[in-house]
């Protein structure tokens, strides 16, 4: 959205890096202060609660988002002083990447229009976890009841998530699919034999990663499958290597940077991703991996999810399994011929002139131009 933006308009970027775009303003700020709301939303889950440690723990976290800046001397120091910098740039325009710094944007915006880039439903994001739900969902709840109608555009990335906030919030999100850049690519020759499968992403136990590796007990032989996810200390992680060393038809690979994703994976046959619908957001899950397989050029093999399925049998680019089981997986994938893993290939090259970010480009600056002109 930089790039898309820079050439036409002046372009600021807060975050909590700065980041080297010619033509860009960067502005660092690591912990970046949200404020107007830890108050009242302590006394409201405390008058429904009632309990003392629910206190303790809502005080730490809102410490956490909430205390002075502490980046380097060279950086905006402390929450005044940033708002003040804010302030003074008189922008005609603030896009916020995250549902928690609206509060900022709407404190700083002068007269600017304010768009919310939403990726996710936030009050559902984390919902099969306990311990979010109790001490987290509220803040999003709030938060989107508070703002959401005061934005003056909203894009989110699928349609089930655009139609749950405005049945929610009364808002009528515009959707903006999670497409990558455009890749000059051929689909690579299947070799009968030697199929191979790839899946990229975090490590997070919501999505079931398990079921993936639990999938290779029942392929054929010819089947392989590669893991590049981004590597953590955690419980989740040990599991999944523990998996992984006792199969001989998986392995775990070292990540590549963003960019070099695309051009990587070409190498590959399948790009899979079976994402058991453990949250609301899990369920209408249209993310950014499935449309860098499209334009890898890989055939797709995913499980029923709502949102991925239609764009699957929409460019008829690759299957669908019949449910999240990773049996049901491996029926799919032993079915598949090399010419009809070729023909998947060859569709999903069709479909890469059409899902990529000159698309979104257009959208995007359409948007913007809706808002404050040329």
């Amino acid at each position: 959205m930089i790039r898309w933006l820079k050439d036409q308009y002046a372009v600021t970027v807060l975050g909590q890096k700065r980041i080297k775009v010619d033509g860009v303003e960067s502005i660092g700020a690591p912990s970046v202060v949200v404020q107007g709301y830890a108050s009242r939303l302590v006394r409201k889950v405390l008058a429904t609660l009632g309990l003392i440690f629910v206190y303790l723990h809502l005080g730490r976290l809102a410490w956490t988002l909430w205390s002075n800046l502490h980046a380097p001397a060279d950086r905006i120091t402390n929450s005044a002083d940033l708002k003040s910098k804010l302030r003074e740039k008189h922008f005609d325009l603030i896009i916020s990447h995250d549902l928690v710094l609206l509060p900022l944007a709407f404190d700083v915006r002068n007269n600017a229009k304010v768009m919310l880039d939403a990726r996710e439903f936030y009050p559902r994001h984390f919902e099969d976890r306990p311990f979010w739900r109790l001490f987290k969902q509220p803040m999003m709840d709030y938060l989107c009841a508070k703002y959401l109608r005061r934005c003056d555009n909203m894009i989110t990335v699928s349609d089930g998530i655009a139609r749950e906030y405005h049945k929610r919030y009364g808002v009528h999100p515009s959707v903006i699919m999670s497409l990558p850049d455009s890749h000059d690519l051929s689909p690579s020759r299947v070799q009968n034999e030697k199929i191979r499968i790839i899946h990229h992403g975090i490590v997070s136990v919501s999505r079931r990663l398990e079921h993936m590796i639990e999938m290779m007990d029942y392929v054929d032989p010819r089947f392989s499958l590669d893991l590049m996810l981004m590597p953590e200390k955690s419980w989740y992680w040990d599991k999944l290597t523990e998996m992984t060393n006792r199969r001989k038809n998986v392995r775990f690979i070292p990540p590549v940077p963003m960019q070099e994703v695309i051009p990587f994976t070409n190498r590959y046959d399948l790009g899979l991703f079976l994402c058991e619908p453990a949250t609301f957001n899990l369920a209408y899950a249209l993310p950014n991996k499935l449309f860098e397989f499209i334009q890898a050029r890989l055939a797709v093999a995913i499980g029923p999810s709502i949102e991925m399925k239609k764009i699957v049998e929409k460019y008829d680019c690759g299957v669908v399994s019949r449910d999240f089981a990773p049996k049901s997986m491996a029926e799919a994938l032993n079915q598949l011929t090399e010419d009809k893993i070729m023909y998947y290939k060859t569709q999903s090259h069709k479909a890469s002139h059409l899902l990529n970010g000159e698309t979104n480009s257009k959208r995007i600056r359409e948007l913007v131009r809706e808002l404050i002109g040329d």
